[in-house]
């Protein structure tokens, strides 16, 4: 705790954030940024624990762990529904890419790319 700050609990406003963006708002796809971490050996709230608890978010770009993934992973959401999860490590030397492509009724299809690994220092 620092100060007045007040910490909520995750599962429970990503949970709300899903619905407003699913239902209210009628969004096709739900994408959560998360610093979490992907997971831990303990039962504490993860990206992994994020992905189990909730439905409606399609996919969980996290942070935090700094884990290297050479593609998101499949988790199974609280209704039984995929949800990804991917992280790309940390201080920008691997970049990912996921392409969504959608239906004519709107399924989603995921297509994965390679991940970029940077090699050199650019001036951007």
């Amino acid at each position: 705790m620092y100060g007045d700050t007040v910490y909520l609990d995750p599962i429970t406003k990503a949970q709300e954030t899903a619905n407003l963006l699913r239902y209210d708002e009628k969004c096709d796809l739900v994408i959560c940024l998360s610093h979490l971490g992907y997971s831990y050996k303990d039962n504490k709230v993860s990206d992994e624990v994020l992905a189990a608890s909730t439905s409606g978010i399609d996919l969980i770009l996290g942070g935090h762990t700094h884990t290297f993934f050479d593609e998101p992973l499949s988790y199974k959401n609280s209704v039984g529904e995929a949800v990804l999860i991917n992280q790309v490590g940390w201080g920008g030397v691997m970049l990912g890419r996921l392409n969504i492509i959608y239906d004519e009724v709107k399924r989603k299809n995921w297509r994965y790319t390679q991940p970029v690994i940077v090699t050199k220092k650019s001036r951007g």
